[in-house]
C-alpha cells in the first residue's frame, strides 16, 4: 500500500525531486483533448419549441429499428409539465419520430415530475422503463419508493398500467438481467446514520413483479456516491461505476462484485470525474464510459480503457483559450486575456487533513494583477502569485473582495519577492497549523479553526489572472483521516502536460463551454455498439439553446478516435 512504511513526518517532508522522471523529449505531447465537435459526426435529433428535452436512454432492436425514451420538461427541473415520451428511428439513427407519451405530470394540477426514465431491452424481447418522481420526496432510507415500472411485450407499441416498484431512493440504473434471469435495480439514496448519498441494489426473480435482498454498493462518511451503472462483463464480475456528487476533483469510483451484486468491493476510483456515467463491454473486453464531465472542460466525454486494470485518479485540466508550450525546461502558460488554465488535484478529506502543495515557478505581467493561484480546497487557504509578492487568503469565504478595490482578489497577508524571478513556494498543514514558505523559508503563518465548503484545489492560471506563467514543477500531498493518503509530483522535464492523461486519454464528443449568462447542462449520455462497430450516443444539451430550453442530440464514432492524430 502506498505511504505504508513512511511516517507522517516523512510523508509531509516528501521533496520535490520525487517528481515522475518519465522523460519524452521526443515529439511534443498533445496539447489538446481529441473532440468530435465540428466532425459532423454529432447531429441534433429532436428539438421541441419551448420545451426542454432531456436524459434519453437507447436500445435497438434485431431489425435494426431504434428507440429511445427521454424526459419532456417545461424547463430542466420542471415545474408546469413532465412528460415520459419514446422516439424511433427506423433508418440508424439518422432521424427520429413517432413521438409517443408514456405517462404524463401535469405538475400545476398536483401531480409529481418524472425525472430520469430508462429504457431497457431482455433477452425475451420485453422492453423495461423505469422512471422516478420527484427527488426531494424520495431520496432519504425513511421515505417511500418513488420509482415506478412499466414493460411493454410488442416492441413499444403498447405500455401496461405504471406499477409502483417499492425499490426506494431516485435516479435507478437501467434494469439489469444477470445470465439466471434475475433483474437488478439500483439506486440511490440518503441513508439515515451518515446523511451521505449511497448507492445500493436491490433484485427481482419474479420479472419484476416485486424487489428485495438491498444490498449497498459503495457507502461512506465522506463521499456522495449516485448515479450508478451497472455492468455485467464477460470476465465474470459486475462492475457499478458511480457519480460522486461532491465534485470540484473528486473522480468518479468503481464498485466490483463476485456474487452476482450481493456483496461488493470498496470502491476506488476512475482516471475520469463524470455524472450518469454509462458503460458498455466492446468485444475486446475494454469498457466505454460516457459521462458528463466535472473535471475539466464542461461537456459530455468519454473513457476507453480496461476497467481492472486500476490506473486510479488522474490530474484533469480546464483549458478556455490559452496557449501552452514548453520553453527553457518549464511549462510556459502564455499571457491571453480571458483565458484559463487550471489543473485540479484530489481534494484533501477535510479541516483535519495534512497537506503539501508545492510549486517551482515565476510569473510576468502587470504590476499589482494576481497572476498564478494555488488553491487547496475544503482548508480555505489561496494562494496568489503577484509580479512583486504572494498574498495568502486563507478565510476564503467572507469579505470576497475588499469593496475599494474589487479589481483585487482578497488577500489577509502578503510577503513582498520579486516573482519575476524563479522561486519554490510551499503551502503546508499540519494539525491545524498553515504556513507558506519561499524558498524553504517560512514567511506566512496562520491557523485553521474552520472548514470550508468545498471547492476545486487547483494550481495555474485562472480566468480573472493577468500575465504569464512559467512553472517547471509541482508537487502535491494530503493525509487523511479516513480516506487513502495522496501524493502526486509533476516536472517540466517529463515533457508531459499535468493532465496528460486526460488529454491523451479521453475523447469529447459535444463540448458545452460556460457562457456569461448560461450554465452548461447536458450529459445524461446513452450508447450502443452498431453491427460495423461504431458507436451510436444519444444525449441532451443546452448548448446553443435560448434559456431555459434544451434538445437531444446523436453522435456516431469509431473506437480509432481515441487514438488518431
Amino acid at each position: 500500500m502506498l505511504f505504508e512504511n513512511m511516517t507522517r513526518r516523512q510523508l509531509l517532508a516528501t521533496p520535490l525531486a520525487v517528481a515522475a522522471a518519465q522523460n519524452v523529449r521526443g515529439a511534443a505531447p498533445r496539447q489538446r483533448m481529441r473532440s468530435l465537435d465540428g466532425s459532423g459526426r454529432v447531429w441534433d435529433i429532436w428539438r421541441n419549441p419551448g420545451r426542454f428535452t432531456k436524459n434519453p436512454d437507447i436500445v435497438r432492436f434485431p431489425s435494426g429499428r431504434m428507440m429511445l425514451v427521454f424526459c419532456d420538461d417545461d424547463q430542466h427541473w420542471a415545474e408546469e409539465s413532465s412528460r415520459i415520451t419514446t422516439l424511433e428511428s427506423t433508418d440508424g439513427g439518422k432521424t427520429w419520430g413517432n413521438a409517443k407519451v408514456v405517462a404524463d405530470a401535469n405538475i400545476l394540477k398536483g401531480d409529481e415530475r418524472w425525472v430520469t426514465p430508462r429504457l431497457s431491452r431482455l433477452k425475451s424481447g420485453r422492453l423495461v422503463i423505469l422512471c422516478d418522481h420527484d427527488d426531494y420526496h424520495y431520496y432519504h432510507e425513511d421515505r417511500p419508493s418513488g420509482i415506478w415500472i412499466w414493460f411493454s411485450d410488442d416492441e413499444g407499441k403498447s405500455w401496461s398500467a405504471p406499477r409502483l416498484t417499492g425499490v426506494p431512493g431516485i435516479e435507478p440504473g437501467r434494469v439489469t438481467e444477470l445470465p439466471d434471469g434475475t433483474l437488478l435495480i439500483n439506486a440511490h439514496m440518503v441513508f439515515r446514520d451518515n446523511f451521505k448519498l449511497a448507492e445500493f441494489v436491490m433484485r427481482s426473480t419474479d420479472g419484476g413483479l416485486t424487489w428485495k435482498d438491498r444490498s449497498v454498493i459503495a457507502k461512506d462518511r465522506i463521499h456522495n456516491y449516485c448515479e450508478g451503472h451497472i455492468l455485467p462483463h464477460s470476465s465474470g464480475p459486475l462492475a457499478c461505476i458511480v457519480r460522486e456528487n461532491n465534485h470540484s476533483g473528486y473522480p468518479s469510483y468503481v464498485s466490483f462484485s463476485h456474487d452476482s451484486g450481493f456483496t461488493w468491493t470498496r470502491p476506488q476510483p476512475m482516471p475520469f470525474a463524470g455524472d450518469r456515467p454509462f458503460a458498455g463491454e466492446l468485444p475486446d473486453g475494454r469498457v466505454l464510459i460516457t459521462y458528463r464531465n466535472q473535471a475539466g472542460n464542461t461537456g459530455t466525454q468519454a473513457w476507453l480503457g480496461d476497467l481492472f486494470a486500476g490506473e486510479g485518479y488522474q490530474v484533469s485540466g480546464v483549458h478556455y483559450g490559452d496557449q501552452l508550450s514548453f520553453e527553457d525546461g518549464a511549462l510556459h502558460i502564455h499571457d491571453r486575456a480571458g483565458a484559463e488554465t487550471r489543473y485540479l488535484l484530489m481534494p484533501p478529506e477535510g479541516l483535519h487533513s495534512d497537506i503539501v502543495m508545492e510549486a517551482q515557478l515565476r510569473v510576468e505581467g502587470p504590476a499589482d494583477k494576481a497572476i498564478a493561484s494555488l488553491n487547496v480546497s475544503r482548508l480555505g487557504l489561496t494562494l496568489y502569485v503577484f509580479r512583486d509578492r504572494i498574498g495568502c487568503d486563507f478565510r476564503r469565504g467572507s469579505m470576497l473582495v475588499n469593496p475599494a478595490r474589487p479589481d483585487q482578489p482578497r488577500v489577509d497577508t502578503n510577503h513582498r519577492v520579486d516573482m519575476t524571478a524563479e522561486h519554490r513556494l510551499r503551502v503546508q498543514t499540519s494539525k491545524g497549523r498553515m504556513w507558506v514558505a519561499v524558498d524553504g523559508e517560512p514567511v506566512i503563518h496562520g491557523v485553521m479553526i474552520k472548514e470550508w465548503p468545498l471547492e476545486d484545489t487547483w494550481f495555474g492560471r485562472s480566468r480573472d489572472g493577468n500575465g504569464a506563467v512559467r512553472i517547471r514543477s509541482v508537487h502535491y500531498e494530503s493525509l487523511n483521516e479516513t480516506e487513502p493518503a495522496y501524493s502526486w509530483s509533476w516536472t517540466a522535464n517529463s515533457g508531459r502536460l499535468p493532465d496528460q492523461y486526460q488529454i491523451d486519454r479521453m475523447l469529447e464528443i459535444n463540448p458545452n463551454p460556460p457562457g456569461p449568462d448560461k450554465r452548461p447542462d447536458n450529459g445524461y449520455s446513452s450508447w450502443l455498439q452498431l453491427p460495423g462497430g461504431d458507436i451510436f450516443l444519444v444525449d441532451y444539451t443546452n448548448r446553443g439553446d435560448p434559456r431555459p430550453t434544451g434538445h437531444l442530440y446523436a453522435a456516431r464514432f469509431s473506437v480509432e478516435e481515441f487514438t488518431k492524430g
